[in-house]
């Protein structure tokens, strides 16, 4: 089948820091004053609109007599501040003129604390005040000069600036191990309050923000949104005491504020940022952590290396560019790079992938050697290879031209044209990385009537096709699997190829096919014209099925107007039983897209399993407590050497979890079994993947099992904790690797540590000198991205 190629795109989400958001909440306005809870408005730390309506039937209930308002019909409602500035916008539906009132006291004795009259049918009311953190405000809305009916929505917000020198809750910035951007405003509001020295400062309106230092130097980067010049100050000491301790001018309209400092651990940092020679208002983003560890080769930061991806994240917010050479093979200027370094597999055979976060746009390039006599690793540079969200993002596959196994290679990355931000990186690869099953010599064996199904994403390592052989097959190889067949009895085969999603419903996805044969053996690259092939149009065939089909006279078909995706049967005469056939099937729409073949054969029993030494029949997956066992019956194993069970996560890519040698049986049937100690959490696909004494290899069909881990509780020793905290895991296999991340009461992860099991009981300890005093919480889990437990501490 012919149709247009997809691509697989991964959906990456993005939280944006703050927004002003669509109204989605039910009317909670009322007919009076008061402090009910279905009257509450909440405190957000950015506009985000809720419904606020005046019906035509509520009444008149108080006359402010400021701002144009009058006895009018009005609506109430009421919040509680969190701030000492809050900011309160009505926003009308319809061509309206609304008066906003804001009160403290009590309903009978209400004080008056702000109001704005809109001006103008359709305006805004905009209001900002002053509050007291805790205090209940009570909010009136009027319609100007009139009782009819009002509609509309109101936000309610405080910044997480502040436009005075203080320390309050809200304006403090949380330092980080990486620079975690969030929202720093200074408003047009805002005036002027104080005129530093230095940096080419002024008496300009300024905001405020303050941190206390975690670390002896720190790290601070504010990022305006817009095209604006910001000037950067920092102080220690009391409001009316300050000494200025640094500050920075980004240079150009639209540049980062960059500082670092030295700081005293424990002690609070007051920021100051202004807009170079104006008032106007500057929003934009603030950081605040430790400086980059791996702006140079020497500091390389460690990547962790699994059979999967294991996505980590980082940034070159304030990267410098370094000095190494030799210089990158592509992507221009390294002004902003990064390193990393990691330790390939046994097989060599990784990929790398990379991830958009901030920084969309990035370049990366790997080298082997050390720091002090790098080299370029040849075809080791890219920028533009992800797809999808990611297709401006590097990615490099290295299964097909593997790196050399357990050596250190490094990783310099850096944004295109000096971008910087956030963005995700991982290296993974098997130890183990036998012929794969898109390649004709990983072909899978077929055994017996039962339905075949698989994905592929990618084309293999060889090219098998070329105009000598591929038949209708115009594209070659695009994303399909091989598999063999050899009939034991003559008769009629055919079958149907329905495409597939996860959840095995048809779809509509382009696939089509190529068999070869019959030969005395499996032989690859297949020779000659295909026995059987369809490369037909679903637009024209009119379906998406295809397949072998009793009825139909032609043997091939290409793309045209006259193909149906169906081709004739094959006939087995009694000359062609025991031989091979090789087919091919094949994703033209090169999406990833699963299928399923069922079979139509003249008898049950009709296909053999002796193409290769072995055969491996009744592979079951079954769920555990804790693990999912694997059992197998192997038939006629003399000559196989040894088995590797291999896992997927999404039953397109496979990694190898464990290996086991064949149990020989004299030409009969034996029992293989397989514990998988440590299942993704979801589905899990496994196959079994048979090596000969002759290295040749065999696949068994994909079995899947659905695990959700009864996850244990970590207890943390001490608890309180000061210094150190300790973590006890039981019953671990040797050597495993242990990912373990903290996590603050927000969520917000403050560490990251890699630790490696040396024996079956192991007591991991973790550093909390680096900690704030508060709540904490603690993920670990496996190589594989399964979950050994959680747990809480408190560190004081």
């Amino acid at each position: 089948m012919q149709s247009e190629p997809r691509t697989i795109s991964r959906i990456l989400a993005i939280a944006l820091a703050y927004a002003s958001l669509g109204s989605t909440n039910a009317q909670t306005a009322s007919d009076g004053c008061g402090t009910n809870v279905a009257n509450q408005y909440a405190v957000g730390t950015a506009c985000a609109y809720v419904d606020f309506d005046k019906p035509a039937s509520f009444g008149a209930d108080h006359d402010p007599g400021t701002c144009n308002a009058g006895s009018r019909d009005d609506a109430f409602g009421w919040f509680t501040a969190t701030s000492n500035t809050t900011f309160i916008t009505y926003d009308p539906d319809n061509a309206h003129r609304p008066i906003l009132h804001v009160f403290t006291g009590t309903c009978g004795a209400l004080i008056q604390v702000g109001c704005v009259d809109a001006g103008s049918d359709g305006a805004n009311a905009q209001l900002m005040i002053q509050t007291v953190p805790g205090t209940n405000y009570q909010i009136r809305i009027q319609r100007y000069n009139t009782n009819n009916a009002m509609t509309g929505r109101i936000c309610i917000w405080s910044p997480t600036t502040t436009n005075w020198c203080g320390y309050p809750a809200i304006s403090q910035i949380p330092v980080g191990t990486t620079c975690t951007p969030q929202p720093f405003v200074k408003l047009d509001a805002y005036t002027a309050t104080m005129n530093p020295t230095g940096c080419g400062a002024g008496n300009y309106d300024d905001a405020f923000g303050w941190f206390t230092a975690t670390e002896t130097t720190t790290l601070i980067h504010y990022d305006p949104d817009g095209n604006q010049r910001a000037i950067l100050h920092v102080f220690t000491g009391t409001c009316g005491s300050l000494t200025q301790v640094g500050c920075v001018d980004a240079g150009a309209n639209g540049n980062n504020a960059t500082i670092t400092l030295s700081t005293v651990v424990g002690t609070n940092y007051l920021i100051r940022v202004q807009l170079r020679n104006a008032n106007t208002e500057m929003n934009g983003t603030i950081c605040v952590s430790r400086p980059l560890v791996n702006n140079e080769c020497s500091g390389a930061t460690e990547l962790f290396v699994a059979p999967s991806c294991f996505m980590e994240y980082f940034t070159n917010i304030s990267a410098t560019g370094s000095s190494t050479t030799p210089a990158p093979a592509c992507g221009g200027s390294t002004a902003s790079d990064v390193w990393f370094k990691f330790v390939a597999p046994a097989s060599g055979a990784v990929r790398i992938f990379s991830e958009a976060g901030t920084l969309s746009d990035g370049v990366f390039q790997v080298y082997s050697g050390t720091c002090g006599a790098l080299s370029l690793v040849t075809g080791g540079c890219d920028n533009d290879g992800g797809t999808g969200v990611n297709d401006l993002m590097p990615y490099l596959d290295r299964r097909c031209t593997p790196l050399t196994g357990g050596q250190t290679y490094y990783i310099r990355f850096w944004g295109q044209a000096g971008a910087t931000g956030t963005f995700g990186l991982c290296v993974y690869g098997p130890d183990a990385f036998p012929t794969p099953v898109q390649d004709c010599g990983g072909g899978l064996t077929v055994c017996g009537s039962g339905a075949i199904n698989n994905s592929s994403d990618w084309t293999g390592c060889s090219a098998d096709l070329d105009n000598t052989n591929r038949g209708c097959l115009s594209d070659n190889e695009r994303q399909g699997t091989w598999y063999y067949f050899s009939p034991r009895s003559p008769g009629n085969i055919t079958f149907t190829i329905q495409p597939t999603n996860n959840m095995g419903q048809p779809v509509n996805v382009d696939y089509d096919f190529a068999i070869w044969g019959p030969t005395n053996a499996v032989s690859c690259p297949p020779t000659g014209t295909p026995l059987r092939c369809s490369y037909a149009n679903p637009l024209w065939a009119g379906t998406y099925q295809t397949g072998l089909r009793t009825g139909e006279g032609d043997v091939s078909e290409n793309a045209s107007i006259w193909s149906n995706g169906f081709v004739a049967p094959i006939n087995v005469s009694l000359a062609d039983v025991g031989k091979v056939y090789t087919i091919y099937i094949d994703n033209f729409s090169a999406n990833g897209q699963s299928f399923n073949l069922s079979w139509g054969l003249a008898a049950p029993n009709q296909l053999d399993c002796s193409v290769l030494p072995i055969s491996i029949i009744d592979l079951k997956a079954t769920v555990q407590p804790r693990s999912i066992l694997l059992n197998w019956v192997a038939q006629d194993a003399a000559a196989t050497d040894h088995f590797i069970v291999e896992r997927s996560v999404d039953g397109r890519s496979f990694e190898p979890i464990g290996n086991g040698p064949a149990v020989l049986s004299g030409g009969g049937t034996t029992d293989h079994t397989f514990l998988d100690t440590a299942p993704a959490e979801g589905m899990n696909f496994y196959r079994i993947v048979a090596v000969g004494a002759d290295g040749a290899v065999t696949y068994t069909n994909v079995v899947s099992a659905l695990y959700h881990p009864q996850e244990r509780t970590l207890v943390a020793i001490p608890n309180p904790a000061h210094s150190t905290v300790q973590f006890h895991l039981a019953a671990l296999p040797l050597n495993e690797s242990i990912g373990i991340w903290v996590m603050d009461a927000s969520g917000r992860v403050v560490s990251e540590e890699r630790h490696l099991s040396i024996t079956a009981d192991t007591m991991i300890s973790l550093s909390v000198d680096h900690l704030t005093k508060g709540y904490y919480m603690v993920k670990m889990m496996n190589g594989h991205g399964a979950q050994l437990g959680s747990g809480r501490f408190v560190k004081e």
